[in-house]
């Protein structure tokens, strides 16, 4: 029997996975989400800044951004990693950029060498021109972990964004990361001031953290009113900060606890007994 079958769960409710399934629309969560939706729909709006504390749910929330985009209308290119060179960067991007009607593709061997910053450039600039022309579709680029990206490389993916047809932009990049990445941006005023919108998100309060519990559990199938009693809920809040990572974490070894100790509910007392060995395995 596994701890599924003894919660009555039809799948797992907490692995640190950026399974969309499970995006929990905070107040925070849905705004970013809605502010990033209406930058990518404009299309003339260059750039776009997304920030969080880590694990504050800034990947799933850009993975929802993703799938959401119609691709009839965009192409979407991500990057889970930026801290690579620019030429790194624009290479990989003129690489994976696909077309609907094979026709308009143009021969990947034809492709310029991966330090050939110039003949790159250009090469993207066709592939804009007949993605914006023929496919009637806008790129969109996203950048995980943009904190990681050095200041010059920075500033050479804002150049990017002069791509376009004088009136009509060809793309939209959005530079996602942790709060350094604020501090970066406001160094850079070159690409500051293409950032058109930005927000930050923030962890979740109280009622946040005990709904995206619930939530999750949901979407995994429980069907019982609650698993964990709601002193057991505020522990969890007041030990994670509700920090979503950190609220994962605890709540599935709490459900794995509770199967080995063939509990009908997770008290205070067991997330107490949790957490006591937590911070035995970290000294």
């Amino acid at each position: 029997m596994s701890y599924l079958l003894h919660w009555n769960l039809k799948e797992k409710p907490f692995e640190e996975l950026c399974d969309t399934r499970f995006f929990f629309e905070s107040e925070d969560h849905r705004e970013a989400l809605d502010r990033m939706l209406y930058i990518v729909n404009d299309w003339n709006m260059n750039m776009g800044l997304l920030t969080g504390e880590v694990g504050s749910g800034k990947t799933i929330t850009k993975n929802v951004l993703s799938n959401s985009l119609n691709r009839h209308s965009f192409e979407v290119i991500s990057f889970d990693n930026s801290s690579f060179q620019f030429t790194d960067i624009l290479y990989d991007i003129v690489h994976r950029i696909t077309f609907r009607d094979p026709r308009l593709a143009l021969m990947e061997s034809d492709i310029p060498q991966r330090n050939d910053k110039y003949a790159l450039t250009s090469y993207l600039k066709k592939q804009l021109e007949t993605l914006f022309f023929e496919e009637k579709r806008h790129l969109v680029i996203v950048l995980d972990e943009a904190q990681q990206i050095e200041d010059g490389v920075l500033d050479e993916i804002k150049n990017l964004t002069n791509i376009g047809s004088g009136n009509e932009n060809y793309m939209t990049i959005f530079v996602v990361g942790q709060p350094e990445l604020r501090e970066k941006i406001r160094r850079l005023p070159q690409v500051d001031q293409r950032i058109f919108l930005r927000f930050h998100l923030n962890n979740l309060d109280y009622n946040g953290t005990v709904n995206y519990i619930q939530h999750r559990l949901r979407v995994a199938g429980m069907e019982q009113t609650t698993i964990f009693t709601s002193l057991a809920l505020e522990l969890i809040f007041r030990c994670t900060g509700g920090v979503p990572r950190m609220v994962n974490r605890i709540c599935k070894i709490a459900l794995q606890f509770g199967f080995a100790q063939n509990l009908d509910e997770i008290r205070k007392e067991d997330l107490e007994l949790i957490l006591e060995d937590m911070q035995e395995q970290y000294r």
